[in-house]
């Protein structure tokens, strides 16, 4: 009986295999993913100088901790969408 094999699934998370399984569709998945990975690194630089003025001020409030938490969830999700951001790409 011929074994069965799985097509890796590594080739849908490699830019450079997406863009020779599929020509043309790499440009425009960089035409939009390129921004937004602009976006959120440059909000995980800036982010924590935000924190400096409620952390400063005290967070006593139960609103002033649900904005700080907010805070650092918006911040994790910009680290994460940011990672692969290069400036001269």
């Amino acid at each position: 009986m011929p074994s069965m094999s799985r097509p890796s699934t590594s080739a849908a998370s490699s830019p450079s295999r997406l863009s020779s399984s599929l020509p043309g569709t790499l440009s425009a998945y960089e035409t939009v993913l390129r921004p937004i990975e602009a976006v959120a690194f440059w909000m995980a630089v800036i982010m924590p100088f935000v924190y400096v003025p409620l952390l400063v001020t005290g967070v006593e409030t139960s609103s002033e901790q649900i904005a700080v938490a907010a805070l650092v969830a918006v911040h994790v999700v910009a680290l994460v969408v940011g990672r692969r951001y290069q400036a001269d790409r």
